[in-house]
C-alpha cells in the first residue's frame, strides 16, 4: 500500500468519526453552557449592537432550518468538511500541476 494512501485513509476516517460525533459535541456544549469566545468578547465590549451582516451565513449557529439542533450540527459539519476538502484538493491539484 502506498504510504500516502494509508495516511489519507486514516485521516478521512478520523475526520468522519469527528463529524459523526458532532451532535454529541453540540449536546455537551449546551450542557456546560459553552459560548463562542469571540461572541463573549463582542458582548463584553458592546460590539453586538454594531453588527452589520451583508450576507447571512449558510448555517448560522451551526443550524439548519427545519431540522433539529443536533441533526443540523451534523449537516453543517458534513458541509463544512466537504467544502474544506474540496478547496484543499483543488489547491493540491494546482500545486501538483505547477510542479509537473
Amino acid at each position: 500500500m502506498n504510504v500516502a494512501a494509508g495516511w489519507t485513509r486514516r485521516t478521512l476516517l478520523l475526520v468522519g468519526c469527528l463529524v459523526a460525533l458532532s451532535p454529541l459535541f453540540a449536546w455537551a456544549a449546551g450542557v456546560v453552557g459553552y459560548a463562542e469566545p469571540m461572541g463573549n468578547l463582542a458582548a463584553r465590549f458592546g460590539a453586538e449592537a454594531h453588527v452589520y451582516r451583508t450576507v447571512p451565513g449558510l448555517f448560522p449557529d451551526y443550524r439548519v432550518a427545519g431540522v433539529g439542533p443536533y441533526a443540523g450540527t451534523f449537516v453543517s459539519g458534513v458541509a463544512g468538511v466537504a467544502v474544506t476538502f474540496a478547496a484543499a484538493f483543488g489547491v493540491g491539484q494546482l500545486l501538483a500541476a505547477e510542479s509537473a
